[in-house]
């Protein structure tokens, strides 16, 4: 069996579009998904991200991200169940980063080992000040849940590394320091899980009319990080934007499985 990749539904939220868009649709709403994703096919069950904690976590502490209620198929365990696979036997998650909409269902992977950076694990413990909301840091007061399985995280390096055969993480710093995205090689070519590097399709789209072949997120720790990481997700899928899962693209579940 050849390595796949089911994109995982985490749910719904209205954003200010200029979220996603540096400089762009400043006051305009917009509905989001929050997306997650599922490697089967290689020797070890592999998620990648674990999308938003509870409801009542997540208007407490994001009531700008204003959630809406999730179904039980947007819950990790159902949309896991629609991929055919139980929480309890995932070998392997890897966060792309540690944002508090990525880390939210750590807990539900008893047997997992779970990777991030080294860069990102250490930003994570002391952000800068105005990123403490995005970690849900220690500073505010409030214990980050990617804590509660501290003891089940390896690190790895800012440089390509294989997971498994066919599955490796790249580094994508930019919308945060030590971001990464997951490189999934398959019979029709290698496809980018790119958690929020890309945030959604029209990112990669680019603003053809200003000679611009990116729009960086509104999101961002470092501006040219970001843009040299747009430029090695588009060399590694050859210029097919429809081989990135982005990390909020609610176009990605028109296909239950890529490829």
């Amino acid at each position: 069996m050849s390595n796949f990749i089911i994109p995982l539904d985490m749910g719904d939220a209205a954003y200010d579009r200029s979220l996603f868009f540096l400089r762009k649709f400043i006051g305009e709403r917009a509905i989001g998904k929050t997306v997650a994703a599922y490697i089967g096919g290689a020797e070890k069950k592999i998620v990648v991200d674990a999308g938003p904690p509870d409801m009542e976590r997540s208007l407490k502490y994001h009531p700008y991200f204003k959630a809406e209620p999730r179904s039980p198929e947007q819950e990790m365990a159902g949309a896991l169940a629609k991929a055919g696979v139980k929480p309890e036997e995932i070998d392997i998650v890897i966060l792309t980063h540690l944002h508090w909409d990525h880390v939210g269902a750590v807990e539900l992977f008893p047997n997992a080992q779970f990777i991030v950076s080294d860069v990102e694990l250490k930003f994570a413990m002391n952000p800068t000040p105005c990123l403490y909301a995005a970690y849900e840091a220690l500073q505010l007061g409030i214990q980050p849940l990617f804590l509660k399985v501290i003891n089940r995280i390896k690190t790895v390096d800012m440089k390509e590394k294989e997971i498994v055969a066919g599955v490796r993480t790249i580094p994508l710093p930019g919308h945060s320091p030590g971001g990464l995205g997951v490189v999934v090689d398959t019979d029709e070519g290698a496809y980018v899980i790119a958690g929020d590097a890309v945030p959604t399709y029209d990112n990669m789209k680019g603003d053809p009319q200003s000679n611009q072949p990116y729009i960086m997120s509104g999101v961002y720790t470092d501006m040219e990080a970001m843009w040299k990481s747009f430029e090695l997700i588009d060399e590694i899928v050859k210029g097919d934007i429809y081989k990135v899962i982005p990390g909020h693209e609610s176009r990605v579940f028109e296909k239950k499985r890529y490829p």
